[in-house]
């Protein structure tokens, strides 16, 4: 099958090269929605902006099955080599350039494509906000199919191979507050201590046991309380970070979470919810999955397609099948040697992997049906 995707490599490394080097962070990826408006403009791709938020949808072919493809397209706000800048550390340049490359294949050969398809050019990835804002705007039609994909490092997966599924975590984090009564040093029985509080909360946290043999995490990650060395906190915030393979031990998790929150509360400690970030784990599909296995194998061959394994690192991407607009959904896992990970500035992989990874979603597309 990789033999009859015909592709512009040119034109693909162009649009990398030019996403790569005008990063922009989450909400604020104005010059990359104009370039890849333009770039849509160029092919005479049909697009939808949103009101008051960057990104776009595109639309290529009419009828059943529905089918999406979702790019994210924000980068990240980091110090690399002692200059502060905006890097696309997270790939998310790469991505761009292939759903770009899935567009102008489909442009060039429209009676590949079976029914519809919705490029979905996404703002705010990195936030874990943006997905939920496009379903919100009411832009997209209820999708049979929905695909997605994510560079992986090399530890995980390394170039001429791809997973078919990256089985991503369900993420939260909490921001708390705690609040007690001050009072000074040497009389600590007139006062309520934050910090008393807090790690009593903490110790509880740690011991949380679930019985289950899926991967789960609770892990404190700030703490911030008092400013004199002789005076008993009243005040103190923190952050709680939850990771769990599904949605369902993350629901249980929550609930423990809550119930250790709840339990170091008295009349004069009280533990207030202030918000939190909230990203769903993978719902596999295997009817996506069995499409992606075939793409892999047809663009890689058989030794290209490797299990996937599973990560503690979420995506907003699940949200349009937890949310009920994607019937069945998947990512591709995309091997290109990245090194030394991701979110680090300067990482660096094989721009070869960025035509496999077009071939792939080029083939999955075709070979997804009602």
């Amino acid at each position: 099958m990789q033999n009859t995707i015909t592709l512009n490599d040119k034109q693909i490394f162009t649009d990398f090269d030019w996403l790569h080097e005008h990063g922009e962070t989450a909400f604020k990826e104005v010059n990359t929605t104009a370039y890849l408006a333009k770039r849509l403009d160029e092919m005479g791709i049909p697009y939808e902006q949103f009101e008051n938020m960057t990104g776009l949808i595109a639309t290529l072919g009419s009828g059943s099955p529905v089918i999406g493809m979702r790019t994210d397209i924000d980068a990240l706000r980091q110090t690399y080599q002692g200059k502060e800048g905006v890097f696309h550390s997270c790939g998310h340049d790469a991505h761009m350039a292939i759903v770009l490359a899935v567009a102008q294949y489909y442009v060039d050969n429209p009676a590949d494509l079976t029914g519809t398809l919705k490029l979905i050019f996404q703002p705010a990835e990195e936030t874990v906000t943006g997905a939920e804002k496009v379903i919100k705007s009411g832009r997209l039609p209820h999708m049979n199919y929905l695909y997605g994909l994510h560079v992986c490092p090399e530890v995980q997966v390394r170039a001429k191979q791809a997973e078919p599924i990256i089985p991503a975590a369900a993420t939260r984090t909490y921001w708390v507050t705690i609040k007690g009564k001050t009072a000074h040093a040497g009389t600590p029985e007139l006062g309520a201590n934050v910090i008393d509080a807090f790690s009593e909360l903490n110790e509880k946290l740690r011991r949380i046991n679930l019985d289950t043999k899926l991967p789960y995490s609770v892990t404190t990650t700030m703490f911030q309380a008092g400013k004199s060395s002789n005076i008993i906190p009243d005040y103190g915030t923190f952050a709680i970070d939850l990771r769990a393979r599904t949605n369902d031990l993350m629901d249980e998790l929550q609930q423990r979470a809550f119930e250790a929150m709840d339990s170091v509360q008295t009349d004069d400690i009280k533990v207030t919810l202030d918000g939190n970030d909230f990203s769903p784990a993978a719902i596999p599909s295997q009817k996506a999955i069995a499409n992606m296995s075939s793409a892999i194998t047809d663009v890689l061959g058989p030794a290209g397609l490797i299990d996937a394994l599973d990560t503690p690192g979420g995506d907003d991407f699940h949200f349009y099948a937890y949310d009920g607009i994607a019937d069945e959904t998947t990512m591709l896992g995309l091997g290109c040697n990245l090194n030394p990970g991701l979110h680090i500035p300067g990482m660096t992989f094989e721009r070869e992997s960025i035509l496999d990874g077009a071939r792939m979603m080029i083939d999955v597309v075709r070979l997804t049906r009602n």
